[in-house]
């Protein structure tokens, strides 16, 4: 039995398999599906977990190069917010992305993992070498 670290087998076996140039999405609640990207849905009520909460329990595990954040993030939410989710971001060198173009980006990416997060734009895609 594993005692420590992440112990949900599904994002823990998508977590395993994240390697070099690969990125794995990490959105928001009402954040769209898309059919051909593996998601791991972790949301169990509108606000758990929230990002920040998948962020601190995950990024101990990653060797990490940088993350994209969407520019609306910044500019439609209250700065106190940002601030806050930033402090969760693990100090990584961030991309901002019109929205759109962040949207196509996860189409891109290897997984998804869905929270239960309320905050608009909070969403994030993690980047491996």
């Amino acid at each position: 039995m594993i005692k420590n670290g992440i112990i949900n087998g599904d994002l823990a076996s998508l977590l395993a398999r994240f390697r070099h140039v690969n990125t794995i999405a990490i959105v928001d609640g009402p954040f769209p599906t898309y059919p051909g990207v593996e998601t791991i849905d972790l949301a169990l009520v509108m606000g758990t977990p929230t990002i920040c909460q998948v962020l601190d329990a995950i990024l101990p595990h990653l060797d990490l190069t940088g993350m994209f954040l969407a520019a609306e993030f910044e500019s439609k939410v209250d700065a106190a917010t940002v601030a806050e989710y930033k402090r969760h971001h693990g100090g990584l060198p961030t991309t901002i992305i019109a929205h759109e173009d962040f949207k196509v980006k996860v189409s891109q990416a290897l997984g998804i993992i869905h929270t239960g997060d309320a905050v608009p734009y909070s969403s994030v895609i993690l980047k491996s070498g």
